[in-house]
């Protein structure tokens, strides 16, 4: 695969992947144009990105359920919910505002539609860089987020058809290989890191637990090419876990708030439900690797 040259465009303030060569094409066969059309056009780009960000902030700073519920969808769904449920409205200081975004924009057939975008979010004097994915799940539905992480350093570089256009990818496993570490310490097919190792332990204060049995989900998981032939990989993992003969006060803080939230409290034993928002990269052969996560509760009894 021959070195891609590529041209980051400015269109009313946001920047676009475009005018990129080397990575090679995705087409129909006998074709020599690439199958699909984009999932988003550089017109649409910002206003898409400008109706989500006031979405949002309305929605955090209402405390309305169904306005979050109107913004994000998949693997974002459940931490969202759960915490506007145990936490109500979120002061004016929690609004933010996303600078420099980049889109990485596949052609897809049909609905869904998504894309990923990588952005500086700042709220509360505060920045960090983001890495996301938007989705349209049908014609007349609007844009809604569907995987939000913080990410440090700079991911795998992507793989672009002569378009310009990100190249969409299976997830060759990924959430699976993930999954089965998390749950069994399955190192087959995934070199975990530190975060990933420190989740398996058995002990959460004084209360014990197994680590869990983790499922891929909810939602899809959503993979680009890598410039290298791998794959960078969007997804979600639920975690089921059952902790046994501990004090409440020596549960976790957002453990706690939500049995308060609910008017319960911790008996001899607790069955919590966490989802994971996880990012990864699988290479074209060997094992996939973990380059970030979050993990919020979404469940507790």
């Amino acid at each position: 695969m021959g070195r891609a040259s590529c041209v980051v465009l400015s269109w009313l303030g946001v920047a676009l992947l475009a005018g990129c060569s080397g990575g090679g094409m995705q087409g129909r066969p006998g074709s020599t144009e690439p199958a699909g059309t984009p999932a988003v056009t550089a017109e649409e780009s910002a206003g898409i990105l400008k109706d989500w960000t006031e979405r949002h902030n309305k929605a955090i700073t209402s405390g309305d359920e169904r306005l979050w519920r109107e913004t994000v969808t998949g693997a974002l769904e459940g931490p969202v919910t759960a915490r506007v449920h145990t936490y109500g409205r979120l002061p004016e200081s929690a609004e933010i505002s996303l600078a420099n975004p980049v889109f990485y924009v596949p052609r897809l057939d049909g609905f869904p539609r998504w894309f990923g975008i990588a952005a500086l979010e700042r709220s509360g004097g505060k920045e960090q860089q983001v890495l996301g994915v938007f989705v349209k799940t049908g014609k007349k539905d609007g844009w809604r987020a569907a995987h939000w992480l913080t990410f440090q350093g700079k991911p795998p570089q992507l793989a672009y058809e002569a378009q310009g256009h990100a190249i969409p990818v299976p997830d060759r496993g990924l959430p699976a290989a993930h999954a089965a570490y998390l749950s069994r310490g399955d190192e087959s097919g995934l070199i975990p890191d530190d975060y990933s190792r420190s989740a398996r332990t058995k002990r959460i204060g004084d209360w014990t637990s197994e680590s869990g049995t983790f499922t891929p989900g909810p939602g899809k998981a959503y993979g680009l090419r890598t410039k290298d032939g791998g794959s960078l990989v969007w997804y979600g993992l639920k975690q089921e876990q059952t902790l046994g003969e501990g004090t409440g006060d020596a549960l976790p803080g957002e453990m706690r708030d939500y049995l308060a939230k609910n008017d319960d409290k911790a008996g001899r034993t607790v069955r919590a439900g966490w989802e994971w928002l996880a990012i990864g990269y699988a290479p074209p052969s060997g094992k996939a690797r973990v380059l970030g996560e979050s993990v919020s509760l979404v469940s507790a009894r």
